[in-house]
């Protein structure tokens, strides 16, 4: 099949959802299909990708600046964003199915684009990251009878349910060639960069500097930690995104530069480097629909800590391959860390069970999963 990913972001910033899709579109060419992303113009491409692009602005920039400090407004800019890429995709769209020959077009939580594209005769599947905006949902269930292929992963398929919104579940996967604390990487050399001796526990977190990811928790934690807690930490916050500097400052003025590193936006080899390297993974956002970051460090033998919240509760079994946390509570945050931290014996044991968790999820298994859903739309 050759099939046309649609992806507003591929080009420009990185986030789950770009990473799933990049992810699944490896594991359908290594089936012997053939994938073209089709994403706004931008520097984020990865080589090796057959793309095409279309020019258009970038303005959830000011999204992510406004959001917390005004109501409304980030939400409008958002959706105004994704307006101008759907009529800048669409206008090109006809064009591209033809001349490469394109037998499904699948599509990242753009509905209104799915419904323009349909005299273009070509089948649509459309997967969501999370839950649709409650604006969508008329639209989502006539997609749906109108023989959109809908699919989706972790809390978002029983969100889409309660609506009438019928979604088949695709996974994502985890590259176990990648993630798995390979003896190959040097543990001691990474710990010792950031100078954490012997007796420190490592903490890592991944995920885009934005609002909702939890980094300002993160770091109040840290503060308690340091203050209260009975244990040497240091967190490593690989990512990067608009509000770095806030947190920076947040760190610099809680006094936590030097138990915190700032590690940036890391190729998915540095990712795992950090990983293998650390003692307890954690990610805190106010939301997650289903953790690939968490996934990747599960196959890497960490034990997890997250709130209760989304698709955590789908990921993380308390006592068997990390723990649950109450959203927004630092003092259970700085318990369980404490824990872990003072028994080596309970931190290997929820390791290996994270390890065997993540050995439920492939790539491979994904793609397969999508291409049975183009097969339903009457691709071959």
């Amino acid at each position: 099949m050759n099939i046309l990913f649609v992806n507003r972001m591929m080009g420009v910033a990185w986030g789950g959802g770009e990473n799933f899709d990049f992810q699944l579109a490896r594991g359908l060419e290594a089936q012997g299909h053939r994938v073209t992303f089709l994403t706004a113009e931008g520097e984020a491409v990865r080589s090796g990708t057959e793309t095409e692009t279309v020019r258009t602005p970038y303005l959830r920039r000011y999204m992510y600046e406004l959001a917390g400090r005004v109501r409304l407004i980030p939400g409008l800019i958002a959706e105004f964003d994704l307006q101008l890429f759907e009529r800048a995709a669409m206008a090109v769209l006809p064009r591209i199915i033809k001349r490469r020959a394109i037998d499904v077009v699948q599509i990242l939580a753009l509905p209104r684009l799915a419904a323009r594209l349909g005299p273009a005769n070509v089948p649509v599947a459309m997967r969501f990251p999370g839950p649709p905006a409650w604006f969508h949902s008329r639209l989502l269930r006539s997609l749906a009878k109108r023989g959109v292929g809908l699919f989706a992963h972790g809390d978002t398929v029983g969100r889409l349910g309660a609506l009438g919104i019928p979604a088949v579940e695709v996974p994502p996967g985890i590259d176990f060639a990648l993630y798995g604390r390979p003896a190959a990487i040097d543990r001691g050399r990474l710990r010792t960069k950031i100078g954490a001796g012997p007796g420190i526990t490592v903490l890592v977190s991944v995920g885009r500097m934005v609002p909702g990811k939890g980094h300002p928790f993160l770091l109040r934690a840290m503060k308690i930690l340091r203050q209260k807690g009975k244990v040497d930490a240091h967190l490593v916050l690989a990512g990067d995104g608009p509000l770095r500097p806030q947190f920076e400052r947040q760190c610099a003025e809680s006094g936590l530069g030097d138990c915190v590193t700032f590690a940036g936006q890391l190729a998915a080899p540095a990712v795992a480097e950090w990983l293998a390297a650390a003692d307890i993974f954690c990610l805190c956002s106010d939301y997650e629909n289903y953790s690939n970051a968490a996934l990747e460090a599960m196959a890497s033998g960490l034990p997890v800590l997250a709130p209760r919240v989304g698709g955590f509760p789908l990921q993380i079994r308390d006592g068997d391959n990390g723990y649950l946390i109450e959203p927004g509570s630092e003092r259970q945050f700085v318990e369980r860390v404490n824990q872990l931290a003072h028994d080596p014996v309970l931190r290997l044991a929820l390791g290996r069970g994270a390890r065997r968790f993540s050995e439920n999820f492939s790539w491979r298994s994904s793609a397969a999963q999508a291409a049975a859903l183009y097969g339903r739309l009457g691709c071959r």
